[in-house]
């Protein structure tokens, strides 16, 4: 019974203030909104390879300083044949994007995954139909992921039929399995027989030059990974057919593959960075601390104003308890509704974030960590701003409140209110302040990133697949002949990768073919054209011509690496050249940079080939649209069995910092909602800071003070807040921000005008928020104000 006449009593109070109690709950809410997103998107990432059992007794085979992810399919049977403890080995070969012929039809099928038997325990891939899982081991065969099953034969059963990859290896559809979960590191929509590689690719399966495909062991119990490395190695002589072989292997844990893997190389999986999972945590907490203190302020501010019934009550012999279960329950009522809306909220944005993170978060209501983190968050905003307002409220002086008709607080109450007040507020503050300095950071070196010099210009590049086979050399000349007819097309080259993307082919430079040198180096085959297509300086020499196979142009970073003053007419050679052949350097362009700015550029040789990946077509300036459909069609003309693919070299630059443009928009809603905080925050200290000073304010403008003194002595607390978080928030986000920038190779300088910035803007907010208040105040008649005096 009491507990339906405290219900009443909350209701009618909230609906009497229905302004201060729809801006609680407005800014409650969305807090718990945002907090709960993350809190889902926690769960997200660190759900990956939970349903796998043997998770922490697999382990993926990294080589190198660079922890390189590939290695040589002809080195998969040697370690698995004579190192014991590597038997329980599986290989994955992963493609995107290729089409089979169905019925004479082209069907493009996404994550093809070339593999053994074992991928299929190991990854815990469930077999629907067409029997055990030993039917990966026929030369021919395929297993179809159940989904793409549906969509390549949706009126009939997929077992028996023949599919047609690439349009030169047959395979016939033996099995049907399970879809992989969302959270699984490989998805695939079917499964070939890696033997399949030798008649498709007879160089990529038996060399050992060519790295792209990914071993995993499964290895119980705690083994020595020092011996089997020492065995690895023994085998790599053999293999690799080298006098000395010492990769320092690792073996990394499955279940760390998706969080722990930021530092390897060639890395086909689509993975997250605990750093980034650590950065939304923090933020996360500091909008929720914002969030409560605002909810404490606001909640205290609203019940100041309602002293004359606390008066009343405790005239009439309300107790403590009583007191305090009113305000649980009010707190309760108004953190109810705040839940209801946030839930709400989270069902509609979810697939927005999905869209912004590239993220498959997924809402339901029985989620416990859901639930756990609301009622976690929920039991200390009901706990301490009830706690906060019972304690003031039991301090009140019940004459003084009904004799004042609760205009005025008692001196008890007044000075613990006020400091818990401006305790809160100056925090909020501070948060606000270092949010913003993180933003201005952020962007600062986004923007460095995106625009600094590349060594190339990136305007009007297209980047256009060429697919392995026999056709490729031959496609080079037949579609860069059709394109240099084109209009359109100012330029084209070939290479091995699109610009900007890192180079995966890596050799050792020796000088006059001795081990003297021995300078490691990523490798770049390329044609006559590349250098006058990507617009490169050159800083010494020339770059050489269609019939100077044996001219060699390095980097600014490989001379520097050589130590000479001009390496111009040197003579080297590649160690791992099957052909043994020796090279001029003929020229010093300045770098390229071939991967993203984390990290510095590497040394690099361009050389000219035959066998290329990639057309990299610069457009003439005008319609973009039109002159792709034209290269497009001249594409079509050559090759109508490939689909054209193609993609402007500056998203793939982008695409590389795709993690940290994520991370900022993030950051930077996340600011906004602070700063939004920050000043309903401001708002109710203003209010009470007012009503405390309503005395004050009516005596000196009964004595002559003018407005713009009265607006000085309500502001310049509120100016001194503002300095005092600043002086706490300063050190603490020039901390933070410098150890997120060692992140990054090239990275931009912690300017002193950010931090000056973000100050004058939180002293901007603060004033315009109160200054409405202060306005009204200064101009109130004074007669009202000490009416009461």
């Amino acid at each position: 019974m009491i507990m339906n006449y405290n219900l009443r009593i909350a209701i009618r109070n909230l609906l009497r203030q229905r302004m201060g109690s729809f801006i609680n709950i407005l800014g409650f809410s969305l807090s718990l909104t945002v907090c709960l997103l993350i809190a889902l998107y926690v769960q997200y990432e660190f759900s990956f390879e939970q349903h796998n059992e043997e998770r922490n007794n697999i382990y993926r085979l990294l080589a190198g300083d660079k922890k390189s992810v590939v290695q040589s399919i002809m080195y998969f049977k040697p370690l698995t044949e004579n190192v014991p403890e590597l038997q329980d080995a599986t290989i994955v070969y992963k493609e995107s994007e290729r089409f089979f012929m169905l019925n004479n039809e082209r069907r493009i099928i996404d994550e093809v995954i070339f593999t053994n038997t074992n991928f299929l325990s190991m990854f815990k891939i469930k077999m629907l139909k067409g029997g055990n899982e030993q039917l990966l081991d026929l030369p021919n065969a395929a297993l179809l992921s159940e989904s793409e099953a549906k969509k390549l034969f949706p009126n009939g059963d997929a077992i028996g039929k023949l599919l047609t990859y690439q349009n030169r290896y047959e395979v016939e559809v033996k099995g049907i399995f399970k879809d992989a979960p969302v959270t699984a590191n490989y998805r695939p929509h079917i499964l070939l027989n890696i033997e399949a590689i030798k008649t498709l690719n007879e160089y990529q399966y038996a060399s050992k030059y060519n790295k792209s495909s990914v071993f995993y062991f499964r290895i119980p119990g705690n083994p020595d990974f020092e011996a089997i490395k020492e065995k690895m190695n023994n085998q790599g002589k053999i293999a690799y057919n080298y006098d000395e072989f010492d990769v320092k292997y690792q073996f990394q844990p499955l279940s760390d593959i998706h969080l722990y893997a930021a530092d390897t190389s060639w890395d086909a999986i689509k993975r997250s960075d605990i750093r980034t999972v650590n950065v939304f945590v923090i933020v996360a907490l500091l909008v929720l601390v914002i969030a409560v203190f605002n909810f404490i302020n606001l909640s205290l501010s609203l019940s100041a104003k309602r002293n004359f019934n606390t008066g009343i009550q405790k005239i009439f012999g309300a107790n403590k308890s009583a007191i305090l279960r009113y305000f649980l329950t009010e707190t309760s009522l108004v953190m109810g509704v705040c839940i209801a809306v946030a839930l709400m909220l989270i069902a509609f944005l979810i697939p927005e974030f999905n869209t912004m993170m590239g993220t498959r978060l997924s809402f339901s209501l029985l989620n416990p960590v859901l639930w756990l983190a609301i009622l976690g968050i929920a039991f200390l905003n009901i706990l301490f701003p009830s706690l906060i307002q019972a304690r003031n409220k039991i301090r009140l002086n019940p004459v003084l409140a009904v004799k004042s008709k609760g205009k005025i607080v008692s001196k008890t109450t007044k000075s613990g209110y006020s400091l818990v007040s401006q305790s809160l507020t100056v925090v909020q503050i501070a948060i606000t302040i270092m949010l913003i300095i993180a933003v201005f950071t952020m962007n600062k070196q986004f923007d460095l990133m995106l625009n600094k010099k590349l060594g190339f210009d990136k305007s009007n590049l297209i980047a256009v697949q060429n697919p392995y086979g026999e056709r490729a050399i031959e496609r080079h000349g037949l579609f860069t002949s059709a394109l240099e007819k084109l209009s359109c097309v100012e330029n084209v080259t070939a290479t091995w990768n699109s610009p900007g993307i890192r180079l995966n082919n890596g050799d050792w430079l020796l000088k006059d073919g001795k081990d003297s040198l021995n300078l490691y180096v990523m490798r770049s085959p390329v044609d006559a054209g590349y250098f006058n297509t990507m617009q490169t300086q050159f800083m010494l020499g020339e770059p050489f011509s269609e019939k100077d196979s044996s001219k060699l142009v390095i980097n600014e970073t490989c001379w520097k690496a050589l130590g000479v003053e001009n390496p111009i007419g040197m003579t080297v050679k590649r160690k791992n050249d099957i052909k043994g052949r020796e090279y001029q350097i003929c020229g010093v362009i300045r770098d390229i940079q071939n991967r993203s700015l984390h990290d510095e550029t590497d040394a690099a040789v361009y050389y000219l080939e035959r066998f290329f990946m990639v057309f990299v077509i610069r457009l003439s300036p005008g319609d973009l649209r039109e002159g792709i459909a034209q290269v497009e069609a001249a594409w079509n003309r050559i090759e109508p069995d490939y689909p054209f693919k193609y993609s402007f070299v500056d998203d793939d630059l982008q695409r590389n910092y795709a993690k940290e443009i994520r991370t900022a928009k993030l950051l930077n809603m996340m600011s906004g909602l602070a700063i939004l905080l920050s000043m309903l925050g401001l708002f109710a200290l203003s209010l009470q800071v007012i009503e405390r000073k309503t005395k004050e304010i009516g005596i000196r403008k009964v004595n002559g003070a003018a407005i713009k003194e009265v607006l000085a002595l309500l502001n310049k607390g509120f100016v001194k807040w503002v300095f005092v978080a600043f002086v706490i928030a300063t050190p603490i986000a020039y901390y933070a921000m410098s150890k997120w920038l060692e992140n990054f190779a090239y990275k931009t300088a912690l300017s002193w005008w950010i931090f000056v910035l973000a100050g004058g803007s939180a002293l901007a907010v603060a004033l315009l928020t109160v200054s409405w208040q202060s306005w009204r105040a200064a101009t109130r008649n004074p007669v009202e104000a000490l009416r009461y005096e």
